[in-house]
């Protein structure tokens, strides 16, 4: 008889490893939801303040949507950011830095931390922002977090929980709140 079809198949745990990829759309939604009704208030409001705030808006849109495009589109191409596997996780296509070398997994503020074990450099996760410095925000998340791999599942494709069941499963390494 196959396992997925027994009885409580539904609680048997995810052997594979997790891949985590940028989603990216809120922007653009978040532009088209406030742009929209702005360019139907320029032509409903002829005169007065109501023209020219529905003018400023929309000279914004048009400006703020092909930047958020941009960035959509190169959140696309990156694939995958995060692989989390049996051998440890590795960050942007480059080499998996082992379990071993992380000492804890945080969750702080809706972010997942991967903590290092003392002389371990990690990589920071990459982003299609278009002005983000890696170095930046690695000082940034080192100062924060107090580690620079930090993972940020409200733009990922994975939510907190899953990466912190794929981080039990895989790694087990202690997880900690911070």
């Amino acid at each position: 008889m196959n396992r997925i079809t027994l009885r409580g198949a539904e609680a048997l745990p995810d052997v594979g490893p997790l891949e985590l990829r940028a989603t990216g759309s809120g922007g653009l939604v978040f532009g088209l939801m406030v742009g929209l009704p702005s360019v139907a208030s320029l032509f409903t409001a002829p005169t007065g303040f109501r023209f020219w705030l529905a003018a400023v808006t929309c000279a914004l849109l048009a400006v703020a949507l092909p930047f958020l495009l941009v960035v959509q589109a190169r959140q696309r191409a990156l694939g995958v950011l995060v692989r989390l596997d049996s051998y440890g996780v590795g960050v942007g296509g480059g080499p998996a830095t082992p379990w071993r070398d992380l000492s804890e997994v945080r969750s702080v503020k809706g972010a997942v931390v991967l903590v290092p074990r003392p002389g371990v450099e990690l990589p920071v996760v990459p982003s299609a922002a278009p002005f983000s410095r890696p170095g930046r925000r690695a000082a940034a998340y080192v100062r924060r977090y107090g580690s620079p791999l930090v993972l940020m599942p409200r733009g990922l494709d994975a939510g907190e929980q899953r990466i912190l069941a794929a981080v039990r499963r895989l790694g087990r390494i202690p997880l900690g709140a911070g």
